[in-house]
């Protein structure tokens, strides 16, 4: 079991560690590497986390898991989704990740509903998720979550031979 809440301001470096953890286990599916996050400051976590917790352009979520009673176990978050505001009524989001032994269990559905009412909250009206072409299983995911292919594509940075396609959901 487990239960999906916003970060706290606090947790600048819980925010590196579950995010690094993500990166080290999915390299190759994100918009940076495992090396460049490790080579930002302290602070940029620290000043992340704050903006993270309370914004209202952007936000981070953490799965975390829980015994049959619902109290939060001690240790890391098992998941991780963020998002953020950048255009009238759009949410993008960046980073979904399930801690291996949490996959299949609706870890990631949880932390996306989490931002979907952030989303409503914020005023925005669509979900957009950009996902590596050929990553077949994130796009199996997000067509279940309800996402369609908007047809946008842009180059993947990490290796521009590929590209990124747009998946878009209503709220």
């Amino acid at each position: 079991m487990f239960a999906v809440r916003r970060i706290r301001a606090d947790e600048g470096l819980r925010l590196r560690s579950i995010r690094l953890a993500a990166l080290a286990d999915a390299p190759g599916d994100a918009t940076t590497t495992l090396a460049r996050a490790e080579a930002r400051s302290e602070d940029h976590w620290m000043e992340a986390a704050v903006a993270n917790s309370s914004g209202a352009l952007q936000a981070t979520f953490f799965a975390e898991p829980t015994d049959d009673q619902g109290t939060v176990l001690d240790g890391e978050p098992c998941g991780l989704l963020g998002a953020y505001a950048n255009e009238t009524g759009i949410v993008n989001l960046v980073g979904l990740w399930s801690a291996p032994g949490h996959r299949d269990i609706g870890v990631a559905s949880a932390l996306l509903q989490a931002v979907a009412e952030w989303g409503s909250t914020i005023g925005a009206d669509r979900l957009r998720m950009w996902v590596v072409e050929r990553n077949e299983f994130a796009r199996a995911f997000w067509t279940k979550e309800g996402f369609e292919p908007t047809g946008a594509r842009i180059p993947y940075e990490l290796d521009p031979r590929l590209d990124q396609v747009a998946m878009v959901r209503q709220l």
